[in-house]
């Protein structure tokens, strides 16, 4: 998933702050019955395989499938060979299953620092992580800090009045203004050369590989960092955000902004944007009539990840998203089983490059050209996104809210809460743009873009809730007329 953190509320109050997208906070979930339950659909769904396929993607072998690496090609070909055993026609390049596409790619070439008063080192994803993308580039910065607020310029909202950042660090504490644009596009234009937003910093932030013509370093930094640097000034990380509050509802209250008397060292070290060969994995479930075969439903997620750190360690990505791509891949065996009963057929994708802003699913708009398969033949998408952990409520975004209230009746009748979440945040986005009905399907806490996210949090039962609701609606959508 684009953005990333394991608890949803830190990822909302960091990506407002810097510049990644996310989720939108869900609505209230849907109880499960206590009547009695239907049992799933006569095309059962194997949550035992859907989980070794997890263990297999996830495994550090795979170094994080980071799109167009040999780990993502290595974990393509295992998704491959999956639907060729299942019996899905290659609906990719020159009768293969793989569409490949060229998409930009960036990377760190070292691991990012923070030096602070005397030498005082802090520990990359622990203390901070960095942001990459826009305006926030690759490059050092030494300077005093410029405390700034939620860093809004616009609307009759100044945090940067009562001090001048130019040539300083500016320390963005929050809270954000509504519309108050980029904090790191908005320091830059007040003349900073660098920047500390308070926030989630365990996590790797998807890297965004489009640039403006001048960047700056920039840094997420933990509440304890930020409280550490402010203490030099006498306040805190509440005490700053009230005093931005204050001066927001009265301008003529104090000045929010200040200077902090110390020096700290910033450094992001990044490889130039450059080209990989990146490649979705594409299969069809032909449905059987030969007059009845031009309209497909798609299910699919993304099997790329963020791939690994200079210093080897590996985010294993099992959440987001070995197991979008594992509980796509027991679906289509589970509808396999019932291809008879089908009257449009099934096209099953794992995308790549979906972590650097869904251009696997874009590559897949733009170029499939096969009917069934093009964006014209698909009456719906369901899009497989953090679909492993770590809770019992699924979450169905409203990007089409017709197939969001199917989806979550598939839910209720099998005995699984769910709820609705806005929309965005994951491919999906790329067949809405095109007006085809498309929603993501996860589940409502999870894990992303940490260590922490290996195969031992992803639970067989919880892929099986999710496959069993999955493996009904598509049959449902795929068995009408």
């Amino acid at each position: 998933m684009l953005g990333g953190l394991h608890r949803r509320p830190a990822l909302l109050l960091v990506l407002a702050i810097a510049i990644s997208c996310n989720l939108p906070t869900p609505a209230p979930s849907s109880p499960t019955p206590s009547s009695a339950v239907i049992a799933p659909a006569a095309a059962a769904f194997d949550a035992a395989k859907a989980k070794a396929h997890v263990d297999y993607l996830a495994d550090p072998a795979r170094g994080g499938r980071y799109s167009g690496s040999a780990g993502y090609r290595d974990a393509a070909m295992y998704v491959a060979d999956r639907f060729r055993e299942i019996g899905l026609e290659p609906l990719g390049d020159n009768g293969t299953y793989f569409q490949h596409f060229t998409m930009p790619l960036v990377d760190l070439t070292a691991m990012s620092t923070l030096t602070g008063s005397g030498g005082k080192t802090y520990r990359p994803r622990v203390d901070f992580t960095e942001t990459v993308g826009g305006r926030a580039g690759g490059g050092t910065a030494e300077a005093g800090i410029t405390v700034v607020g939620g860093a809004a310029r616009s609307g009759g909202v100044n945090d940067f009045a009562g001090a001048n950042v130019r040539g300083k660090i500016a320390l963005v504490t929050g809270p954000t203004a509504p519309n108050g644009g980029s904090s790191v596009e908005n320091a830059y234009q007040e003349g900073a050369i660098g920047v500390l937003l308070v926030g989630g910093a365990t996590l790797r932030y998807s890297f965004g590989p489009r640039f403006q013509s001048e960047t700056i370093p920039a840094l997420i930094v933990n509440e304890d960092v930020a409280n550490q640097l402010l203490a030099v000034a006498g306040q805190s990380l509440s005490t700053t955000q009230e005093l931005v509050r204050a001066h927001r509802a009265d301008p003529s209250a104090p000045a929010s902004a200040f200077d902090i008397a110390t020096t700290v060292r910033i450094s992001v070290s990044l490889t130039p944007v450059h080209d990989v060969d990146a490649m979705n994995v594409v299969g069809l479930l032909r449905a059987p009539d030969p007059n009845n075969t031009q309209r497909a439903v798609l299910v699919g997620g993304h099997l790329d990840g963020v791939g690994t750190d200079p210093d080897g360690s590996v985010f294993q990505a099992a959440n987001d998203n070995a197991s979008g791509p594992a509980v796509t891949i027991e679906v289509a065996r589970a509808l396999a089983a019932v291809r008879s009963s089908l009257n449009h057929s099934i096209v099953f994708v794992a995308f790549a490059g979906e972590e650097e802003g869904f251009y696997g699913s874009d590559a897949y708009v733009a170029q499939m050209a096969t009917i069934p398969g093009r964006v014209e033949s698909l009456v719906a998408v369901l899009n497989l996104d953090v679909i492993g952990c770590c809770s019992d409520t699924l979450i169905v975004s409203n990007d089409a809210p017709d197939l969001q209230r199917r989806v979550r009746d598939s839910a209720t009748r099998l005995g699984v809460a769910s709820q609705g979440t806005g929309s965005g945040g994951s491919d999906q986005t790329s067949f809405v743009r095109r007006r085809v009905p498309a929603v993501l399907i996860g589940f409502a806490e999870y894990l992303l873009h940490v260590y922490a996210d290996k195969p031992s949090v992803v639970q067989e039962a919880r892929l099986g809730k999710a496959g069993n609701v999955v493996t009904a609606v598509a049959r449902e959508l795929a068995t009408a007329p």
